[in-house]
């Protein structure tokens, strides 16, 4: 978990410093190597496909959690508009999994969910 708060805060650090592509390389790197996820299973996957991947995966709630946040990094680095919207929405059902099904509130993920469901409820 250390190793991946300490690349989280890499690829903020990027993001901040103006190195974008470096951070989408960094965070895809985390999806690949560590998530084992991959362009169809972040992109092409339904929604239902996609938490039942993750499920398989029975990753530690902490290990969903890093997840959540780098998919909302990931998605506010992409290019186009509705790739960031689709990102965003993979992130909110990461947090609802969280939530429901293992019982694990952030106060983080409450108040970004609520900018992202009132910024996706108006397009």
């Amino acid at each position: 978990m250390q190793q991946l708060s300490q690349v989280l805060a890499k690829v903020k650090r990027l993001i901040i410093e103006d190195a974008e592509e470096e951070a989408k390389k960094v965070s895809y790197a985390i999806f690949k190597d560590y998530y084992q996820l991959n362009d169809e299973d972040l992109i092409t996957l339904s929604e239902n496909q996609f938490l039942q991947k993750i499920k398989s995966k029975n990753l530690k709630p902490e290990e969903l959690n890093m997840l959540s946040y780098f998919i909302d990094e990931y998605a506010g680095l992409q290019d186009e508009f509705a790739l960031q919207v689709h990102f965003y929405k993979r992130y909110l059902l990461l947090v609802n999994l969280l939530e429901n099904e293992h019982h694990f509130v952030s106060l983080d993920h409450i108040s970004r969910r609520a900018i992202l469901q009132e910024q996706i409820s108006n397009l």
